[in-house]
């Protein structure tokens, strides 16, 4: 188990888990994510980096602080490595994370080495019908995030999401998502949702991304696979990795050929 550390950034509270020296990896989770989402994961890079993994505001053990926006949490990202004293690192964002850190990258080119983006996307995009998200977001105000669960588990996993819960093992996987979102914000998920389907495009902008970058996608998450190739495409040498037999999450899903794809990113 990895000891949560704490740092202010004013009147936020930011958490993380750290492992090993070195220069800095900063992960960066997904929406109704935290730390957790990584925390198996640290030690396998800590030979090469300090890793460092964090809840974004109104995610995991951070405060639930609005505003809540992409342009508050590049804001929080940066404030953050301030504060741990972090100039310049390798930063790798997953799905909502992704959004975040190529906004980062965009933003403060200097802070950063290197960018993985995993599973995400430059443009908005809606999961669900208008409908279905406002009965979730009424559900959430009323009865907070863990009322999710219930819907969640009624759903049967993809072949690739049945490999992550095999990884982790049924109980343990549940367990993670039931802490995820009894710590999850309703706030942040209603207004972050919303985000989600409306900021205006990134693509045209992906060209001024000047650090080295990969693209890793695993090859069953239909939502993401061809907004990964444009991701690609449109950032000058970006390599676009696809991780087999996995989804949205390949950390957990095929855990041997994602570590391979960032540890090879990192050595080169």
């Amino acid at each position: 188990m990895h000891t949560s550390h704490f740092i202010g950034n004013g009147e936020l509270q930011t958490a993380f888990h750290e492992a090993g020296e070195a220069e800095a990896f900063v992960l960066v989770h997904g929406f109704t994510g935290s730390k957790l989402d990584f925390h198996d994961q640290l030690e396998w890079f800590e030979d090469l980096r300090r890793v460092i993994a964090y809840d974004q505001r109104g995610h995991g053990e951070s405060s639930n602080l609005e505003p809540y926006s992409f342009s508050q949490l590049v804001a929080d990202l940066i404030g953050f490595l301030d504060r741990i004293g972090v100039q310049r690192c390798d930063l790798l964002g997953h799905s909502l994370g992704g959004m975040v850190a190529m906004r980062a990258v965009l933003e403060h080119p200097d802070r950063f080495r290197s960018l993985i983006l995993m599973d995400t996307a430059a443009e908005p995009m809606a999961v669900m019908p208008d409908k279905v998200r406002e009965q979730i977001g009424e559900l959430v105000t009323a009865q907070g995030c863990e009322a999710l669960m219930k819907m969640m588990r009624a759903q049967p996993p993809s072949p690739a999401q049945q490999r992550g819960v095999d990884y982790l093992g049924e109980s343990e996987h549940w367990r993670r998502i039931r802490v995820k979102l009894a710590q999850m914000d309703p706030q942040a998920f209603v207004t972050l949702g919303d985000e989600l389907r409306s900021y205006p495009a990134l693509t045209d902008k992906l060209c001024n991304v000047a650090c080295p970058t990969t693209v890793v996608v695993g090859e069953k998450d239909t939502p993401f696979i061809e907004r990964s190739k444009k991701l690609a495409a449109a950032i000058p040498g970006a390599r676009l990795v696809n991780i087999p037999h996995a989804g949205h999450s390949p950390q957990y899903e095929n855990a041997d050929a994602w570590r391979d794809a960032v540890r090879n990113h990192l050595t080169q």
